[in-house]
């Protein structure tokens, strides 16, 4: 999913592109319980291997809460923070956001559908992006169900403005224009509630915006990295 960021970055910087717990070739998420907690401990221990002390962490949708996780438990870790197409808050604090929720558990059994099924409904939502609709519609025949399920779960209920408020690292926020309008808000709320969050509207874009439009995604991910402020 990352090709072109990979094939853009490498230039000039180390990249590190890692398969969560339960996704590609690693290892099954165990337990239903502290599964963000897992996945962040993970990341520090390779970057623990691999020799790095701090990193610009770098997530889209269901990765934009895992790096917030991180940032949130090690914050001396991070260099910049980037947060692509997801949320920093999700407690039903309004109708709106309740009846969202309830909706993501509702849904979250869409994981446990026949491959086939999927990638048909990926192939019809993404259309209009065709590199993005090949990419997705492949990638969701290989999903774990119990996993993929597991990971949707994971996500939910969460809170990181309050943390994110202490950064002393930059902070990038990135929404596609063609998301849904929930996942517009969400990032608008994300903005407001940690000012320090520069916020950019992709045009023509849906979640994943790098996959969507890497090349604009690139332009901005450079920019920011560039950005000595």
């Amino acid at each position: 999913m990352w090709s072109a960021q990979i094939e853009r970055f490498s230039r000039d910087h180390r990249v590190i592109v890692l398969d969560a717990r339960g996704v590609g070739q690693s290892g099954p998420i165990r337990g239903w319980r502290r599964v963000r907690d897992q996945i962040t401990h993970d990341i520090a221990q390779l970057l623990n291997h691999l020799g790095e002390e701090r990193a610009t962490i770098c997530g889209v949708s269901f990765g934009g809460v895992i790096a917030q996780h991180f940032a949130a438990c090690y914050p001396g870790r991070v260099e910049r923070l980037a947060v692509i197409d997801s949320y920093s808050d999700t407690r039903p604090t309004s109708l709106g956001k309740a009846l969202w929720l309830a909706s993501v558990y509702a849904g979250s059994i869409s994981n446990l559908m026949p491959p086939a099924a999927l990638s048909r409904i990926m192939r019809d939502q993404y259309r209009r992006w065709p590199h993005a609709a090949d990419y997705l519609s492949k990638a969701v025949t290989r999903l774990r169900p119990l996993d993929a399920l597991k990971s949707r779960w994971a996500i939910n209920l969460v809170n990181y403005p309050p943390a994110l408020n202490a950064a002393t690292y930059p902070i990038l926020g990135v929404v596609g224009e063609d998301s849904w309008p929930r996942s517009i808000a969400f990032m608008e709320e994300l903005q407001r509630a940690v000012p320090c969050t520069h916020l950019i509207r992709v045009a023509d874009s849906n979640d994943p915006t790098p996959l969507c439009q890497p090349e604009a995604f690139n332009a901005i991910l450079t920019e920011f990295l560039n950005d000595q402020r």
